[in-house]
């Protein structure tokens, strides 16, 4: 099957309109902490629009290729060629999604691997994302929101262990308060056991304020508070009984 899709792509991409656009956009991040030390690292995204095809390529700090890959759309069926795994390690795929009514379906084929099977939509007002459906280590995320309220919970398997991590958020009286369970202290992973929180205000005359929390289940604890104001991130956080760091952060997207 993905031999036809891949033809039919490739066909689709060298008889695109000749004409093309090429857009431009990134993330440039410096970071100066309390021992005086700058770092800095950039993201750079560069699109070529040709027709109903574009390639995408995003370039790391070192300008090597992190992502690179080829979009297109026949008819109701939308086409990806190539690597888009972002921050996880690099995979080469090719893929086609097509909506079958409230639902979104898509095949995904690692190069030289097997077949997966992802769906995605809303039933009833929950949103539903299943990947590789037909594994039993399949990952499942459902969200709902109501009353001002926001949860998202996400179940997937690793061997004989279900793992399941939840969020919950809500504004109240000026404040975004956020709650979850299961997660790192970077809210990008899923740690057992593990639950914090956190809670933000825009102060008018100063800008977002935000403090924030998390506890392990071996009682590690890490605090935080921070101020952004434009493209300015002063942030102060301790873990546990090690000092402090205190960091004055620069975030430019474009």
């Amino acid at each position: 099957m993905f031999k036809k899709l891949l033809a039919t792509t490739v066909a689709m991409i060298f008889t695109a309109a000749a004409s093309a656009d090429v857009n431009l956009s990134g993330e440039y991040e410096g970071t100066l902490d309390s021992d005086g030390v700058y770092t800095q690292s950039i993201e750079t995204t560069v699109v070529g629009n040709s027709g109903n095809s574009a390639v995408t390529v995003v370039l790391d700090s070192d300008f090597s290729v992190d992502d690179m890959y080829v979009t297109t759309t026949v008819g109701p069926l939308s086409f990806l060629l190539g690597d888009n795994s972002g921050d996880d390690p690099d995979e080469i795929k090719m893929g086609v999604t097509f909506d079958a009514g409230p639902v979104k379906l898509g095949l995904n084929q690692v190069s030289g691997g097997d077949t997966s099977v992802d769906a995605s939509g809303n039933v009833g007002g929950v949103s539903l994302a299943m990947t590789d459906i037909t594994a039993a280590t399949r990952e499942t995320t459902a969200g709902y929101s109501i009353a001002g309220f926001s949860t998202e919970l996400v179940h997937s398997k690793v061997g004989e262990d279900h793992r399941i991590q939840s969020t919950v958020s809500t504004a109240l009286a000026g404040l975004t308060l956020t709650g979850e369970s299961n997660q790192n202290a970077d809210r990008d992973a899923w740690e057992d056991g593990s639950w914090g929180g956190s809670v933000a205000s825009q102060v008018a005359s100063l800008g977002t304020v935000k403090a924030e929390g998390h506890l392990t289940s071996a009682d590690v604890k890490t605090l935080s508070a921070s101020l952004t104001r434009g493209i300015w991130t002063a942030e102060w956080s301790k873990t546990d009984a090690a000092d402090a760091v205190v960091s004055l952060k620069a975030t430019l997207k474009f």
